[in-house]
């Protein structure tokens, strides 16, 4: 009898790829919104930005986005403990950055930070303490620096 393994390259919903997507994405509409709706503080009465400004919001958010992937691919192809390291860090990341909600880098790190605490209970069947902590931190970050970029 013999066996055949074989590697599965599909992209599952708990894929740091996804969970930064999803964290830009988030970012982009709440910024948007909140110009269309005309919901931001913004003192000025102009253009809410120019190209400019839209290219370096985008540089940034793909920046963030790169780390992010990058360090949750690594995570996941490591050992349970790496994989809770690196959701406490992105989260406490997110946590960090939120002063600069307009970068989207709250979003982006809270996104994957989730992710990868749920990817780690998946695997061991449990939170532990790190992973909770990053779940409940990354989704804190993720929804406060969306609220504030839709009413900036």
């Amino acid at each position: 009898m013999s066996a055949i393994s074989t590697t599965s390259h599909r992209l599952d919903m708990l894929h740091p790829l996804i969970a930064a997507a999803t964290g830009a994405a988030t970012f982009g509409l709440t910024m948007i919104a909140g110009d269309v709706f005309d919901l931001n503080t913004d003192a000025d009465t102009g253009p809410a930005t120019s190209v400019w400004e839209f290219a370096l919001y985008v540089a940034l958010v793909l920046v963030a986005s790169v780390i992010a992937v990058w360090l949750g691919l690594r995570a996941r192809a490591g050992s349970p403990s790496r994989l809770s390291g690196t959701a406490l860090g992105l989260a406490i990341g997110s946590a960090a950055t939120f002063v600069a909600f307009w970068s989207g880098w709250p979003q982006v790190f809270g996104a994957v930070a989730v992710v990868l605490a749920i990817e780690h209970r998946r695997r061991i069947g449990s939170f532990s303490g790190a992973t909770l902590t990053a779940l409940i931190l990354g989704a804190i970050a993720f929804i406060a620096a969306a609220i504030t970029s839709l009413l900036g």
